[in-house]
């Protein structure tokens, strides 16, 4: 799909209470998807294979002082998928705003994801196609942004059940995992000069 994203975030009662529905981007790690807020052409490697890219369902959204913390229930990747094809996750995020400067977050999706580890064998020793299995991801974030210098760091672990290309010793599907930690520095040398390094 050609559209990135499309939502609404309604008021319930305050502007710190929100409905929040439609096709959202997801929220995970310290990069954003949208092309304007990344100072690079490409994404961290965390960004490109381990993260969704959208939500289409509905949830909520709240401030509480320093906290922001929203969730949604949706359908995950539904731009990759077929029409009326159902991938249901839950997804969430919270935010502290801990002063003018720094912050962190954590986030999380539990739900259905394309099984890529192959064929397996039925009862009946004929091959079939995987079909999606469950997903759990989860990752944390922080930043530092004071003045001239930006510090911005991600840890994310992830497992999918019964998605390891390898198979177990006597054939049987083992789990996927994975676990990767990502890091920006930044240092604006003058207002159109900015050193970026991200490891």
């Amino acid at each position: 799909s050609i559209v990135q994203e499309a939502s609404v975030s309604v008021p319930l009662g305050s502007l710190q209470t929100r409905l929040i529905a439609g096709q959202i981007p997801d929220w995970s790690g310290y990069e954003y998807q949208q092309p304007t807020l990344n100072p690079f052409t490409t994404h961290n490697l965390l960004y490109d294979f381990t993260l969704p890219t959208l939500y289409t369902g509905a949830g909520m959204q709240y401030t509480r002082g320093k906290w922001l913390t929203k969730w949604v229930v949706s359908n995950m990747n539904t731009s990759k998928r077929n029409s009326n094809e159902r991938a249901p996750a839950f997804a969430y995020r919270v935010d502290y705003s801990k002063g003018e400067f720094n912050g962190f977050g954590f986030a999380g999706v539990h739900g259905k994801a394309p099984n890529f580890s192959g064929n397996i064998l039925d009862a009946d020793g004929n091959s079939v196609a995987q079909t999606d299995s469950r997903i759990d991801l989860f990752e944390a974030d922080a930043y530092f942004i004071r003045g001239d210098l930006t510090v911005q760091g991600q840890l994310s672990y992830g497992r999918q059940r019964k998605a390891s290309i390898t198979p177990a010793e006597d054939g049987s599907l083992r789990d996927a995992t994975w676990y990767g930690a990502s890091a920006l520095l930044a240092y604006k040398f003058i207002p159109r000069w900015e050193m970026i390094g991200r490891f």
